[in-house]
């Protein structure tokens, strides 16, 4: 036989292949044949995993007996064919044996009295009544229960003392503990809760609930509790179960036992009712599927709880694998959910940082290109100033002027230049003419002065920083130009000066002192 291609699956036959083995833990390819003689669907397939294949194919059988029947007929046959084969055999649940959660919610225990009349004619009843329980004990399911109630609560509730109102969980507690008082160290599991919560475990657990409801005004309560409560075979059984059962116990003579007594329609005491979640009708709900009322020897008790528990395991197994699988496609939705999430959030940071990076690139771009346009609008400046400033300087005194002074520069270039100066001049000028000299160098040597280009403006919002100092160097004597003063007050009669170039480090330098 070929091994099964998977992609030749369609994608409903692929997902129930995938429910299928999350739910089973089973090898895909191992789990397609079972799932195409399920004819894909995924509970049966499941229930024939769990339960084991039928001997015979129910599908087969049914083509066999209609072999003249249509298409659609012959369809529907084999469906019906596959439920019936798969579908366990429950028992119908009465819609009087539901179990709905009891109301909890009064603070105080309501006492049902009969008057002194009633009381008195009711009397040669109360010896009759307990006379023929005595005796006809055993045949006390013919008697109707709604007589029983009656009797019940004409003739004993009128006895029963009042009790205090406690939450539901701590009824629980003190029944436990009265149980133990009363007849020794009590070691079975009694869950304690109110019967409620206890009921709503069972619920979502899919688990049996045991209630016990027990009467101390009874005579039949002390034997059956020694005898069958506390006996090794039941304590037995309920280690045995106790993944399965949640025992619970109430004393009726409290508010919320004596409620779930009417709930579990108990008609004697002791009772003990065996409640589970049945799927009739479409509806899940909790009903009673075994009773067990007054004395019951623990075998009985055990044997009656197998029974019942027997005839529901499978429709709670079925319930189980169904929950199985729906927390399956739930945390497979959940994963796929959570890795869409995962692949948006690093599709979302991808396209953040190419975001990032592509406004910084357009950033870098353009400080770049306002850096470089601010340099070339520096350097325009620049030269524009020095046109300017060249055409601006006063031209060399002449031999007539009795003050000027003459000062020997060496540029740079290397160049020494001798030029003289009114004495009176700013010093501001002997720096601009250093500034400017090579355009004065350059316009003298190319134009005369009659054809000079006269009119260049001085830069809008522009202010020179020169960049170098003038020093004699013998001995040294730094000429700063922010100190100001004229040629003759700063220089003297003549000097020897040299121009130093200002770096980055000595502007650091002037900064720090």
């Amino acid at each position: 036989m070929s091994t099964p291609d998977i992609s030749q699956l369609t994608p409903s036959q692929q997902e129930a292949l995938q429910t299928y083995t999350a739910v089973t833990d089973q090898d895909p390819i191992a789990a397609i044949p079972l799932l195409q003689r399920a004819e894909w669907n995924v509970q049966i397939a499941i229930a024939r995993f769990f339960d084991g294949e039928p001997t015979t194919d129910p599908v087969a059988e049914a083509r066999a007996q209609l072999p003249s029947t249509s298409a659609r007929q012959t369809s529907n046959l084999q469906y019906e064919s596959l439920l019936a084969g798969t579908r366990p055999s429950i028992p119908r649940i009465d819609p009087d044996d539901v179990v709905e959660r009891v109301d909890t919610s009064s603070a105080t225990e309501t006492q049902y009295r009969p008057s002194f009349l009633i009381s008195l004619l009711f009397t040669p009843f109360n010896i009759v009544y307990r006379v023929l329980t005595t005796v006809l004990s055993p045949f006390g399911f013919l008697i109707p229960s709604f007589l029983s109630r009656l009797f019940n609560r004409l003739i004993y509730q009128q006895s029963r003392p009042a009790r205090r109102a406690l939450p539901p969980a701590e009824n629980t507690r003190r029944f436990i503990r009265e149980l133990s008082e009363e007849y020794g160290e009590n070691t079975l599991p009694f869950a304690e809760t109110g019967f409620n919560l206890a009921l709503d475990n069972a619920k979502k657990d899919l688990k049996f609930i045991l209630a016990v409801l027990l009467s101390p005004s009874h005579d039949e309560n002390h034997t059956w509790v020694r005898e069958t409560l506390l006996s090794s075979q039941f304590k037995t059984f309920l280690d045995t179960h106790k993944d399965e059962i949640i025992l619970w116990g109430g004393n009726v003579r409290d508010s919320e036992a004596y409620q779930v007594s009417s709930s579990l329609q108990c008609t004697k005491f002791p009772f003990a009712a065996l409640v589970c979640q049945t799927t009739e009708a479409g509806s899940s709900n909790m009903a009673v599927i075994m009773r067990a009322a007054g004395t019951t020897t623990a075998s009985e008790l055990v044997g009656k709880l197998g029974t019942a528990m027997t005839s529901h395991q499978a429709q709670l197994g079925a319930a189980r694998a169904q929950r199985m699988e729906q927390q399956a496609s739930r945390s497979l939705r959940q994963e796929q959910d959570s890795a869409y999430e995962r692949s948006l959030a690093q599709d979302r940071e991808r396209a953040r940082l190419r975001r990032e990076q592509q406004e910084a690139a357009e950033r870098a771009e353009r400080e770049a290109r306002e850096l470089a346009q601010a340099q070339e609008r520096k350097q325009q400046n620049i030269a524009q100033w020095k046109q300017w400033r060249a055409e601006s300087l006063p031209d060399e005194p002449g031999a007539d002027v009795k003050d000027a002074i003459r000062i020997s520069i060496r540029m740079p270039s290397g160049d020494r230049v001798i030029r003289k100066f009114r004495a009176d001049a700013d010093l501001e000028e002997l720096y601009a003419f250093v500034e400017c000299y090579d355009i004065i160098k350059t316009t003298e040597d190319e134009e005369s002065p009659e054809t000079r280009e006269k009119g260049i403006e001085e830069p809008l919002n522009y202010e020179h920083q020169y960049r170098f100092r003038l020093v004699s160097p013998m001995p040294r004597t730094v000429f700063e130009l922010e100190k100001g003063g004229s040629v003759g007050e700063r220089v003297g009669r003549g000097a020897n000066l040299i121009v130093e170039p200002i770096t980055e480090d000595d502007d650091e330098d002037d900064e720090d002192e």
